[in-house]
Formats: C-alpha cells, structure tokens, sequence
C-alpha cells in the first residue's frame, strides 16, 4: 500500500461527484491528469447537481446518474474502472437526527456495495472519504488516526460504519483501501446549509439562506 499509483491514462469512479467535494476533486484531478477519464456516478440529491461539472471536456467525464446502494448502477459505473473514490454521502448532523435511516443506508450500506464490487473487479485502490466527526469531541489538542471513534450523532455513527467497513474489506481481503478523515471543508459551489456558505449568504441577503440557495465562495 506504500506503493505510488501511475495516475496518467488511468479511469477513476467519483461517486458523489457532483457534489461539493468530489466536483471539486473531478476538476482538480482532470487539471493535473489531463488524459485520463472520471466517471461520475451521483443520485443528484438535495446537494448535488449536474452544474458543478460544467466546463470539463466531455471526451474527460462520463455522467451516471445512479445510487450507490444499488449494486447494478455500481457495476456498471465502475466498469473498466482502475480506482473508486467515494464522496458519496448523507453528510448533516441535523439531518441525521430526523432521518438516520437515510445516513445508513448510504453511509454504511452504500460502502458495502462499492467495497464488494471494487473487490470483485480487483481494483488497484478504493478510497472511502470520512470525517473527523468520527472522534467526537476532542476537547483538548487533536485528533490522531490512532485517537478512538466515539461517533456522537448518528452521521458520525453512519461515517464510522463505512469507515471501519472499508478497512474490514483491507484486512479481510486484502482490498486496496485508503480511509481519509478531514476535516470541513468550504469552497466553490458548496450546499448553503454549511456553516461558511450559510454566514456568507446571511450576509449577503436580508431574509437569510434558504434550502433552494446556492452561493458560491471565491477562493484564492
């Protein structure tokens, strides 16, 4: 797993690419690596949208709209795929707490299916992106990857799930995973409901963010 992949030419799966995150992993990677294709697959809810992946050259990108809980649009997104990165996600803690159902069935189940098909087709890395949330408080210096999971919130608990899976899928059939936990994130294009957007918009706007709002951040 130390081993650096040759990323050139290659084919990558983004679930959740047309989101904030993984929209702007899609353009990033296509920047660096210019010759290679992303295959996007997004059920385009609530906070992705196929806007975000304007302006990328089409020979680059192929769109799925799909689920990653349903196995047959996994399959086929990640056909001829040499790595999957999954941004897919329920990703509100507020959210979370009204409908935690919905945070499993995606953040753990939906992994599951990405890890099975990723393991049947042998593909040379699997990236699952979770959080920090998964650590709980930290109520004094910071969190290490060896810091214990104390999930306070359903979402957490959800990320966890996935997190903790993916890695089973490492240890138990030798899976070529890489688990990542940031921290949050604000930039281009994000859902208005997040902490930085929702100031800015509140800023900007006497009556405030509002779900159908979109902002978008200027950064450097």
């Amino acid at each position: 797993m130390g081993d650096r992949l040759s990323l050139d030419g290659s084919r990558v799966l983004v679930t959740g690419g047309a989101g904030f995150i993984g929209s702007n992993f899609v353009r990033a990677f296509l920047a660096r690596f210019p010759d290679s294709h992303m295959v996007v697959l997004d059920a385009l809810t609530y906070a992705g949208r196929q806007e975000n992946l304007e302006g990328l050259p089409r020979r680059s990108l192929t769109f799925v709209h799909g689920d990653i809980r349903d196995p047959q649009a996994v399959a086929g997104a990640m056909d001829g795929c040499d790595l999957a990165l999954n941004f897919a996600a329920e990703s509100h803690v507020d959210r979370s707490i009204e409908s935690p159902g919905e945070f499993i069935q995606t953040d753990v189940y939906g992994v599951f299916v990405l890890c099975e098909e990723a393991r049947r087709r042998n593909l040379r890395r699997f990236l699952q992106v979770s959080t920090d949330e998964v650590y709980g408080e930290v109520m004094e210096g910071h969190a290490t990857e060896t810091w214990p999971l104390m999930p306070r919130s359903p979402y957490a608990a959800s990320k966890a799930g996935g997190d903790r899976l993916a890695y089973a899928y490492f240890a138990t059939y030798g899976l070529p995973v890489v688990v990542t936990r940031c921290a949050n994130n604000y930039g281009p294009r994000q859902y208005p409901e997040k902490l930085v957007p929702l100031f800015v918009t509140n800023a900007i706007g006497s009556t405030g963010a509002t779900g159908s709002t979109w902002t978008t951040i200027a950064t450097p």
